[in-house]
């Protein structure tokens, strides 16, 4: 997906999709709205594809015997969900995942205490099928799945052929990606290879890699950085991200208290040709359990951008901003021009559209380049959108660059001085 996509449910904005955590379990499929019902929701006003967030493996937890969900929709923790159509023989029967080394575990009992419903039952599957047909209907552009691993994959990909065969749409149509957090450590069943035929699963190897690499040298020790893809997801099936909302709580990648190396890795996830990159905005915290400034438990206040809002809108840092824009210029184009000093900087092109140079180090650098790129001069996007800062490709191919600490020199052939002042 080549635009800006906006997610649903968890709050979002992304290269190709985007979040922010607010805690989820799950009452009712309805998608009610600050405009009104699902009918009313319009994809078009966010200016990009809306890629919704789902969690169709479990409901509600059992610690609460009643209640009723923000849509107004009533349960309780015995299997009754009248709105959505569940009944007790929905669920699988009460059990606590016992080990992550034993499957049938993982796919048959609760997860943290969150009802767990049967997904082979063609009942659940037709259920679950007609939920995704009618956000399809609404404009949603595609899914991320969550909890993916909880479910076997056969039961994911029949739910996705029933999408598919209902909405009329092919399966390849339909953009779908999935959390499968994968563990050597866990049962082989539950890996993300599994689940490939379905769609795309979130990459959460290459998120942890960035923080390793980024965090300390881009050489690396056993993995340096123009190798980070090995022995992962292949390309064409992974989504990729720098943190997301679990993560980033957790320690296991960077954030953005991170500040220069978590610029520079969203950098080099949206240059580098791996995956279909995800930019996450979030909000600040100050403790693992810490909620946006004025949620409660049934609403999420409107995202404010503003200097010192207590939001981290990363997709609109102009360095990101611009890796966007020097992402979709790069498009298809291959790795190109790979430039690697051994010393915390490297720089490297796709083909002849685009070309970077990130410094990892601690101090300014100034380094000649070769770049595939035709002779002529280019904005800087990483540094700003005015093109006030500027690189000079000579007819060689040739560019001399200086690139302050912790920061990066990016140009592509759709910026230049004249194209800017049009």
């Amino acid at each position: 997906m080549g635009a800006i996509a906006r997610r649903i449910t968890r709050v979002i904005t992304a290269v190709v999709c985007v979040a922010v955590s607010v805690g989820v379990s799950v009452a009712t499929l309805h998608v009610p709205t600050r405009e009104g019902g699902g009918e009313r929701f319009n994809p078009a006003r966010y200016r990009g594809d809306v890629i919704a967030d789902t969690v169709i493996n479990h409901t509600t937890g059992v610690d609460k015997t009643q209640g009723t969900g923000t849509a107004g929709s009533p349960y309780d923790n015995k299997g009754y969900f009248p709105e959505a159509g569940y009944t007790p023989s929905d669920f699988h029967a009460p059990c606590s995942i016992w080990t992550y080394r034993d499957a049938e575990s993982v796919w048959n009992c609760q997860v943290s205490g969150l009802q767990d419903l049967d997904t082979s039952s063609p009942h659940v599957r037709d259920v679950l099928s007609d939920y995704f047909v009618k956000l399809l209907d609404y404009g949603v552009a595609g899914f991320r799945v969550d909890a993916v691993k909880h479910m076997p994959p056969e039961d994911v990909l029949a739910i996705k052929k029933l999408v598919a065969k209902k909405s009329g749409r092919s399966m390849n149509d339909i953009w779908w990606t999935q959390e499968v957090i994968g563990d050597n450590a866990e049962a082989a069943e539950i890996q993300p290879r599994n689940y490939l035929k379905t769609g795309q699963v979130n990459e959460f190897q290459y998120a942890y890699r960035l923080k390793s690499l980024f965090s300390n040298s881009l050489a690396g020790g056993s993995l340096s950085i123009k190798d980070i893809p090995q022995n992962i997801t292949d390309s064409g099936k992974a989504s990729v991200f720098v943190t997301n909302w679990d993560t980033e709580r957790n320690n296991m990648t960077l954030t953005y208290k991170d500040g220069d190396a978590y610029r520079l890795a969203n950098a080099f996830m949206l240059a580098y040709p791996y995956g279909a990159p995800n930019v996450f905005s979030g909000y600040e915290f100050h403790d693992t359990d810490s909620g946006a400034s004025g949620a409660t438990a049934t609403s999420v206040p409107d995202i404010d951008c503003s200097k010192d809002s207590g939001w981290s809108c990363t997709e609109r840092w102009p360095d990101v901003h611009g890796m966007v824009g020097w992402h979709n210029v790069a498009g298809d184009a291959p790795l190109s021009d790979w430039q690697d000093d051994g010393d915390n900087m490297i720089a490297f092109g796709r083909g002849g559209r685009a070309f970077i140079a990130i410094n990892n180090s601690v101090r300014t650098r100034t380094v000649t380049y070769h770049t595939a790129l035709p002779a002529g001069e280019y904005c800087d996007v990483y540094a700003s959108a005015d093109c006030s800062g500027s690189v000079h490709v000579r007819f060689d191919g040739d560019a001399t660059l200086t690139v302050p600490a912790g920061s990066a020199v990016a140009f592509h052939i759709a910026a230049t001085p004249y194209t800017v002042r049009q």
